[in-house]
């Protein structure tokens, strides 16, 4: 894959870079990329984004959201703090999520 694609956001063609996007939530037919010095809308489907990034640096945590695993903080109980935000695990994805993080704990 490729380090950037692109997306339609309003009247505008955006440029994402895949390392700079922190998360990305559905808003109904809508999704909003949180990144690093902006926030863009479009119109997509969550599973239709998580099927174009890459694996080992995205996750599925919530029906709501995908993080990249590169901007966790820390995770508390269900709670997961990237950047600047605080989102929920569900416990259907805590277990997946807890696997890939046990991979790479000390």
């Amino acid at each position: 894959m490729d380090n950037y694609f692109f997306i339609k956001s309003g009247y505008k063609i955006q440029k994402i870079l895949v390392d700079e996007i922190i998360y990305i939530e559905s808003m109904g037919d809508y999704v909003r990329f949180f990144l690093e010095d902006k926030k863009i809308v479009t119109l997509l489907s969550l599973s239709k984004i998580i099927e174009l990034l890459p694996k080992e640096k995205f996750i599925q945590i919530h029906r709501s959201y995908i993080i990249n695993f590169e901007k966790i903080n820390f995770i508390q109980n269900n709670i997961i703090s990237i950047g600047q935000y605080q989102l929920p695990i569900s416990k259907s994805r805590k277990k997946e999520l807890m696997e890939i993080i046990n991979l790479k704990l000390l």
